[in-house]
């Protein structure tokens, strides 16, 4: 009886700790990054150190698209379990726009989630918000362009709306589209200001696209989601605030660090743990990447920096008080 019992003890032991080491499976996963590290990365893992065993990879372009295939290499070297990538850009770069997939450039075989792709059907990632049926799904971040424009227009009747943007990124070219569809509904005439040296565009260039576009007293500029102007957005801020101007931003960062007016904005940390449960269910064998759909947040938050609004005078209207966060 004894030996019946340490038996069953030590298969039940054995049992254990073959479960114990299946789960504690380390996953390997790289993040390919388009300006460091935000709290877009901050929040997807967290989100799956909190449910996984995992080992990141981080590799950062630094605004530099061409380092995409060193790093796509080397995620098939190491083998990765899944690619993490930040930013329509490095996305297109890694897994090909629909119907445009080139098999030798790009990761088809390796399961993908994107985060912060501002319009990924216009970027072409899918033809709609659903199921890719191919090896990637993800995150988009941004708030639809007319609820945007809305919000800006209770701030202040604009009749004229500034926007400087960088012709090299999709994200700019995308939001300049729907403004410009946008115009005639709401009663805006657009002042575009294009950058057009490329993916980085220097401090000069940006002083004279403000310069141009201050000399037009727009009664707003907007900011769009582009990695390429959020990084220079103090030297977009600072004139215009100087001018008299305000800026509404696409995304969080230039309101809280640089001093926007405001925007209608996807929470960076938010959409990173959305995006790391949906690695999650990949990663767990749950679900199949190509079924999972890309899907956009289902809140957003009204942010308004009410020291900017202190300097230019423009104030938010009490209803809006009462639901923004306010800086």
């Amino acid at each position: 009886m004894c030996r019946l019992l340490s038996g069953i003890v030590l298969c039940a032991l054995l049992l254990c700790g073959a479960t114990f080491a299946q789960e504690e499976k380390s996953h390997k996963v790289m993040m390919i990054l388009f300006r460091g590290q935000t709290q877009a990365e901050t929040g997807f893992m967290d989100h799956l150190r909190s449910r996984l065993p995992v080992a990141f990879l981080v590799r950062d372009v630094a605004g530099e698209r061409s380092k995409v295939r060193e790093f796509v290499e080397e995620a098939r070297r190491e083998r990765v379990d899944l690619i993490y990538t930040f930013g329509t850009s490095v996305t297109l770069d890694v897994v090909g726009a629909a119907g445009k997939v080139d098999r030798a450039v790009h990761v088809t075989d390796i399961p993908v989630v994107f985060n912060i792709v501002a319009d990924p059907v216009g970027a072409g990632l899918a033809p709609a918000f659903a199921a890719t049926g191919r090896n990637v799904t993800g995150v988009s971040h941004l708030v639809p362009m007319a609820d945007q424009l809305r919000v800006m227009q209770r701030f202040r009747q604009v009749t004229k709306l500034g926007v400087i943007y960088n012709v090299s990124e999709p994200n700019s070219r995308l939001a300049v589209a729907q403004l410009r569809g946008l115009a005639a509904q709401l009663k805006f005439q657009l002042v575009e200001e294009a950058m057009i040296s490329g993916p980085n565009p220097d401090a000069a260039e940006v002083a004279q696209a403000m310069q141009t576009l201050i000399a037009a007293r727009p009664g707003f500029i907007y900011l769009p989601s582009d990695s390429s102007l959020i990084e220079r957005a103090a030297s977009i801020v600072a004139p215009a605030r100087r001018a008299g101007i305000p800026i509404f931003s696409a995304t969080e960062g230039p309101i809280r660090q640089d001093g926007a007016l405001v925007g209608l904005v996807g929470n960076y940390a938010n959409a990173g743990a959305f995006a790391g449960y949906k690695a999650e269910q990949i990663l767990r064998g749950k679900e199949a990447v190509r079924n999972i759909p890309i899907e956009t947040l289902q809140r957003f938050t009204l942010v308004v920096n009410m020291t900017t609004a202190g300097q230019l005078g423009i104030y938010p209207p009490l209803d809006l008080i009462k639901i923004a966060e306010l800086l």
